[in-house]
């Protein structure tokens, strides 16, 4: 067997810098992009009964526990109350949303209007300072 000439090895090998700046995600964007594609699934989920009569809801019903105990790992029972109802029960048929009816001790009842995960970020903030609550 010949031996390898090794003399020659890597020349042609041709590296590029990696870019110094990557974008670093913050957990408002993450939060977003999930609570977003979590509730694309539900609606898919929903639309593939509807259309074809096909329930994947029995299927996927362990997956959604999966994600209900993720929720409760990162927030307050709360919390992750607050992000299913946005998933499952916001929208009322199909075009107008729930309000999401806020009662604190001492101070009139207020209805919230969640439209997007973003909005829905920015509520469970205001929550948290008004409850002065962390996990």
């Amino acid at each position: 067997m010949k031996k390898p000439n090794l003399n020659n090895f890597g020349k042609k090998l041709k590296l590029n810098e990696r870019p110094t700046k990557q974008k670093i995600i913050t957990e408002k964007e993450l939060f977003i992009e999930t609570v977003d594609m979590f509730y694309e699934v539900w609606i898919r989920s929903n639309e593939a009964y509807e259309k074809y009569k096909i329930n994947l809801l029995e299927y996927e019903e362990k997956f959604y526990q999966i994600i209900e105990n993720c929720l409760c790992l990162k927030y307050n029972v709360w919390e992750a109350e607050i992000i299913l109802w946005y998933i499952f029960a916001r929208e009322l048929d199909g075009e107008n949303i729930a309000p999401l009816l806020l009662q604190f001790e001492g101070k009139e009842d207020e209805e919230v209007i969640v439209k997007t995960s973003s909005d829905l970020w920015d509520l469970l903030e205001r929550l948290r300072k008004e409850n002065n609550t962390d996990k």
